[in-house]
């Protein structure tokens, strides 16, 4: 509020209240660490402001006037609410001086998470968010001993000891290199996708998962395949693709910018279509205020799962 270009603030009211109590100037000045002249002037621009007396002052006593016994009823409360609101900003600040720890399977924590990460951060740029990665299993294992905080998964629902949100559904795509004979051939059918040479992650990925789901429900076993490798990185299975040892099946997003650059190619197989759920998985505790807004951000349906 402004008056007489003075501002009103949380500083004179206190300073007015510690003349109050004190019913002296020169003792309030000295609790104030501000001189006497200084805070007479300062008394000044709060009358000014209120047009109004707020003290009565002789050499002898002092006292209130009934606007001053109002603005000193006031200025309490005003005063007691300004620092509960100092204290709750600093207790929220500080919390988010933690560490949070997130763990993720290696695809979507390599190419979708870090980016989810750094929108947490333009919002809560004093937050630290450490993430780690490893296959489906290795990342509940850690979030049951404690090791993380937050996990986020593809595949299977996981149980009931958790929380679980399913906060995606990600399109998995089948990858060739982009060279004969590949770069003519794009539909195959299901009787060509069962012999060609088929780079597979490991088993207890989630992407393995996803693989064989699909192939259950199409009444279709791993043995029926033609697996010539069983990889436990994403990245070795790309260079063994790139190299023409064999085509692959990735979450979109992990092969994005390879198919942007071409230097790998879609394949469309008849009657297949391979997709996985992403969940966010937490325990069943009371959550920091980093970790409660790190989830309210992933369940979001905009800028949160990348």
């Amino acid at each position: 509020m402004v008056k007489g270009g003075i501002l009103l603030n949380i500083k004179l009211l206190k300073a007015f209240i510690t003349v109050a109590d004190t019913e002296s100037f020169s003792k309030a000045a000295q609790l104030l660490f501000i001189s006497q002249p200084a805070l007479s002037q300062n008394m000044k621009q709060l009358e000014a402001h209120f047009t109004a007396d707020l003290m009565k002052r002789t050499s002898h006593s002092f006292s209130l006037t009934e606007a001053g016994e109002l603005l000193y009823k006031h200025a309490v409360n005003l005063v007691a609410m300004s620092d509960l609101m100092e204290k709750d900003m600093k207790v929220l600040r500080s919390s988010f001086n933690d560490t949070l720890l997130v763990g993720a399977t290696s695809v979507i924590g390599g190419y979708a998470v870090p980016c989810s990460i750094f929108i947490f951060k333009k919002k809560h740029p004093d937050a630290t968010i450490k993430l780690s990665l490893g296959n489906r299993r290795q990342v509940l294992d850690n979030l049951q001993k404690d090791l993380i905080d937050i996990a986020i998964v593809e595949g299977d629902m996981p149980n009931d000891n958790f929380i679980v949100s399913e906060i995606h559904t990600e399109e998995m795509v089948v990858v060739a290199t982009n060279v004969e004979p590949w770069t003519t051939q794009r539909n195959l059918s299901l009787e060509d996708f069962l012999t060609i040479p088929l780079i597979m992650r490991e088993e207890g990925s989630a992407t393995r998962w996803a693989i064989e789901r699909t192939l259950n429900q199409a009444g279709i076993s791993l043995q029926s395949l033609n697996i010539v490798m069983e990889l436990n990185s994403s990245d070795s299975i790309k260079a063994a693709v790139e190299a023409g040892h064999g085509v692959s099946i990735f979450p979109r997003v992990a092969v994005k910018k390879d198919l942007y650059t071409k230097t790998l190619r879609p394949l469309y197989i008849d009657t297949l279509t391979f997709s996985q759920p992403i969940h966010l998985v937490y325990k069943r505790k009371v959550h920091r205020i980093i970790a409660s807004e790190f989830i309210k951000l992933m369940k979001s349906s905009v800028n949160g799962f990348c």
